[in-house]
C-alpha cells in the first residue's frame, strides 16, 4: 500500500501555512523590547536561543532519523504551544533565556522533519523532478502566511501581545493536527516504522565525509552570520530607526513577504535555462549583496524596497538549492543533514547575534548590518574556494 502523494502534500502544505501565522515569532523581538529587555539583551536572548539550537541539533536530528520524523515533529510542536504559553510568564532574563532554550528544543526537533516526510515519499514513488516544485510551492505558502501574520500581528500587537500569544498557539494546534494526519514513509519504502535504526557513529561519519552536505552547511552558516540578525531586527529597524509607526510595519512586512513569495514559482523556469549548479553558487552571494544595498540605502521608501528584492532573490534560488541538497544525500541521513545545516546557522548567529545588538547600541543598526554583512561576503568567497565541484551534476549522483 503506497501513500496518497496528493494528500501527503496537501497536508504538508497545511502544516506550512499554520505554523507560519504563528504571529508571536514576527514580532518577537518587539515583544521582548515591549517586556522592557534592551537591544543588548535581546542580542543575548536570541543568541540563547541560537546556542541551544547548536547543542541540541545533533542529537535531534538523530531521534527524528532513528524514531521517526513525524513523531519528533509532533514532539517539537507541543514544546513550542508550551514555550509560548510561557513567555508572558518569564518577565526576567534567567526566566526568558530558559523559555528560549525550550524553544530551541523545539526548533531542533523540527528541523527538517516535514519536508523530509514528503520528500522520502516522493523519492520513493520516483519522482525526484518535482522536489523543485515542491520547495517552490512550499516556499510561496510559508510568505504567504508569514505575510498574513505580519500583516495581523502589527495591528494586533497595538491591542494585546497576550491576544497575539492566544492566536499563535491556535495555529500550532492546527499545524499538529495535520502532521497526525500524515504517513511517513521510511527510508527504503516501508511506512511508519520498520527501517533499520541508524546508527549515532554512522550518522556522524556520513555527514563528515559528504562534501555536499558540508559545503551546503557551511554556506548556510555564513550566510547566517549576518541574515538572522538582519531578519530578528528587522521590524526594529523599521519602527526604531526608519520611523515607521508599528501598525505600518506590519503592512511593510506583510506586502513584501507576499510579493516575495511570487519569485519562488519561478524557480523551475530558471533552472530549465541556467545551470542548477550556479544557481546554487552565485544565489547566495547575490542575495546578501542586494542586501547590502538594502542596509546602505538612506532612504525608507529605497530600503524597503532593496529588502523586497532581496527576499525575491532567495525565494528564486533556495529552490533550486535545496534539491540539490536532497538529492546529493543518501535518504536515510536527510534529517540528520538537515540538523547538521542548522548546526551551522545556530553557531555562527549565536556569536553574531549579541555583536549585532552590542553594534546596533555602541554605533547604530544601520552599522552593525553592514559590517556583519561583508563579513558574509568574504565567508562566502572562501567557500566557493574551497569548494569548487561540489554544486556540479557529479556530486549530486549517488546521494538516493
Amino acid at each position: 500500500m503506497h501513500i496518497d502523494i496528493r494528500r501527503q502534500t496537501r497536508l504538508y502544505y497545511a502544516y506550512v501555512a499554520l505554523s507560519n501565522l504563528s504571529m508571536i515569532s514576527v514580532v518577537m523581538s518587539l515583544y521582548l523590547a515591549h517586556l522592557g529587555f534592551s537591544l543588548y539583551q535581546i542580542g543575548i536572548l536570541l543568541g540563547v536561543l541560537q546556542v541551544g539550537n547548536t547543542v541540541l541539533e545533533i542529537p535531534t536530528g538523530f531521534v527524528a532519523d532513528r524514531f521517526g520524523n513525524r513523531a519528533s515533529l509532533i514532539f517539537a510542536l507541543t514544546l513550542q504551544m508550551a514555550a509560548y504559553a510561557l513567555m508572558p510568564l518569564a518577565g526576567a532574563l534567567p526566566a526568558m533565556a530558559a523559555v528560549m532554550v525550550l524553544l530551541a528544543l523545539a526548533n531542533t526537533l523540527t528541523t527538517g522533519c516535514a519536508s523530509a516526510i514528503v520528500t522520502n515519499a516522493l523519492l520513493a514513488e520516483g519522482r525526484s523532478d518535482q522536489l523543485t516544485d515542491l520547495s517552490a510551492r512550499s516556499g510561496v505558502i510559508f510568505y504567504l502566511c508569514y505575510g498574513v501574520a505580519a500583516l495581523a500581528s502589527g495591528w494586533l500587537s497595538e491591542q494585546s501581545y497576550e491576544l497575539v500569544i492566544a492566536l499563535s498557539v491556535a495555529c500550532l494546534a492546527g499545524a499538529l493536527a495535520a502532521v497526525a494526519l500524515m504517513r511517513e514513509a521510511r527510508p527504503g519504502g516501508e511506512k511508519d516504522g520498520g527501517a533499520r535504526p541508524i546508527r549515532v557513529r554512522e550518522a556522524a561519519r556520513y555527514v563528515v565525509s559528504n562534501r555536499p552536505a558540508l559545503y551546503y552547511a557551511l554556506v548556510e552558516g555564513a550566510v547566517a552570520w549576518s541574515m538572522v540578525p538582519v531578519d530578528d531586527f528587522y521590524n526594529n529597524y523599521l519602527h526604531d530607526f526608519l520611523g515607521i509607526p508599528l501598525p505600518l510595519v506590519g503592512v511593510v512586512v506583510a506586502v513584501q513577504f507576499v510579493a516575495a513569495s511570487l519569485a519562488g514559482l519561478l524557480s523551475s523556469r530558471l533552472a530549465r535555462h541556467v545551470p542548477e549548479g550556479l544557481i546554487a553558487r552565485v544565489g547566495p552571494v547575490a542575495t546578501v549583496t542586494v542586501f547590502l544595498c538594502f542596509a546602505l540605502a538612506p532612504d525608507p521608501r529605497a530600503a524597503i524596497a532593496l529588502y523586497l528584492l532581496g527576499l525575491a532573490t532567495f525565494r528564486l534560488t533556495n529552490p533550486v538549492r535545496s534539491k540539490l541538497l536532497s538529492l546529493g544525500v543518501d535518504a536515510r541521513f536527510r534529517v540528520t543533514v538537515a540538523s547538521f545545516n542548522s548546526i551551522a546557522i545556530s553557531l555562527l548567529s549565536a556569536v553574531s547575534q549579541p555583536i549585532f545588538g552590542w553594534l546596533s547600541g555602541a554605533l547604530d543598526m544601520r552599522a552593525a548590518m553592514v559590517v556583519l554583512m561583508a563579513i558574509t561576503l568574504v565567508l562566502l568567497a572562501a567557500i566557493n574556494l574551497a569548494f569548487p565541484d561540489v554544486t556540479s551534476a557529479d556530486a549530486v549522483k549517488g546521494g538516493n
